[in-house]
């Protein structure tokens, strides 16, 4: 564990985690975001109650917190001395202690809820026909990825090897599939998607299945709040062929890639092919080209039904091979 940077903040530190309902909270946030309600549920305490506790963990920075939308969500520390803290604090719990695992238990339900009022609420929005390529149906929390067959998943995994991802940025994010793949690979992993029911979902499916290093945000794809050279892989399943922009959105996702950083794109052959008079393969080249993204591989994959390409490339100023 990092040493605090005073005895008073250990104090602190120690003083707002020292009370059953804050521990039990810390528990909970630990294994992904949850909101005041949902946290409530978990609990079964008033939200008046369960705020006030929230109030004094994030003073200390034992949580953090942030507003998607209607919705404030909190979660423990990933990085920092807070986040050692916090992890040190909670590997004192003994693996079978009954209240935490009621917790857990109460935290599934609350999630397997979530998602399903989010599909219920997309599939309202959104007619079958004009869904998105990746799936929408209801999750179960903790159940394995059912997105797609296993060919994909297996085409992606062996094409980037064994090795770690490190910083993973998935764009686009939809139910978190890719995440799901890649992020036990990953030393964090972010989801982002300008769709708040599909991050619920996401939420839902990514962090049940113990994910917990896993963030989920929303935000524009076309102007991402990170800074330049921030992650050594990004990732984009089937988001180039809904682009108004999709040049646009390749050039964000380079401007974000460390050097000899690795781009992964995941598209429909069929929905390319239908933009223009090019070879699908030729469209997406180019506009890799186009985003200062050297091309490493253009792999077609048949998987759900469709005819898929899978395209890994990196940064222009590394060292690439070419399609």
């Amino acid at each position: 564990m990092a040493v605090p940077t005073s005895f008073a903040e250990l104090m602190h530190r120690l003083r707002a985690a020292g009370e059953p309902t804050r521990f039990r909270i810390l528990a909970a946030c630990a294994t992904g975001e949850l909101t005041v309600g949902e946290l409530c549920a978990v609990l079964g305490q008033s939200q008046p109650r369960v705020s006030r506790h929230l109030r004094l963990l994030c003073d200390a920075g034992l949580l953090v917190r942030f507003r998607e939308e209607h919705c404030v969500y909190y979660r423990t520390p990933l990085r920092g001395e807070e986040a050692d803290a916090v992890r040190e604090l909670l590997a004192n719990l003994r693996a079978g202690d009954h209240v935490a695992a009621a917790d857990r238990a109460r935290a599934v339900k609350v999630r397997s809820a979530r998602a399903a009022e989010a599909v219920a609420h997309l599939r309202r929005a959104a007619p079958a026909e004009k869904r998105s390529a990746k799936a929408i149906d209801a999750p179960r929390a903790g159940a394995p990825a059912s997105a797609a067959p296993a060919s994909l998943p297996s085409a992606l995994l062996e094409e980037i090897g064994q090795n770690s991802v490190g910083e993973l940025l998935d764009i686009g994010t939809g139910t978190g599939r890719i995440l799901q793949w890649l992020a036990p690979r990953a030393t964090q992993a972010i989801g982002i998607d300008l769709e708040s029911q599909m991050l619920r979902i996401a939420r839902t499916t990514v962090h049940a299945a113990g994910l917990s290093h896993c963030i989920l945000r929303r935000g524009d794809m076309y102007a991402l709040p990170y800074e330049d050279a921030s992650f050594d892989t990004v990732a984009m399943d089937h988001v180039l062929a809904d682009a108004e922009r999709p040049l646009a959105v390749l050039r964000e996702a380079a401007r974000l890639l460390k050097k000899g950083g690795r781009l992964i794109v995941i598209e429909e052959f069929d929905r390319l092919e239908a933009l223009g008079a090019r070879n699908a393969l030729e469209t997406l080249r180019d506009w890799l080209l186009g985003a200062g993204v050297t091309c490493e591989r253009l792999r077609p994959v048949d998987a759900d039904g469709q005819h898929l390409i899978l395209a890994l490339g990196h940064r222009r100023d590394a060292v690439g091979v070419a399609a």
